[in-house]
């Protein structure tokens, strides 16, 4: 994010938290889970698709 200047989460996670914003914080935090939660059961889908010995 600061590397190139683009406005993240994390800046905008960082700069809610200052001014106390707390909806924004929980909203960004639930998308944040979200999105880690998609990611790793895709992970996990994958991993079995391709390791024909794993089986759920």
């Amino acid at each position: 994010e600061t590397v190139f200047s683009w406005p993240g989460i994390g800046r905008t996670i960082v700069e809610a938290t200052l001014r106390q914003d707390y909806p924004l914080v929980q909203g960004a935090f639930a998308i944040i889970t979200i999105v880690v939660l998609i990611a790793n059961f895709i992970a996990d889908i994958a991993y079995a698709y391709l390791d024909p010995r794993i089986s759920y």
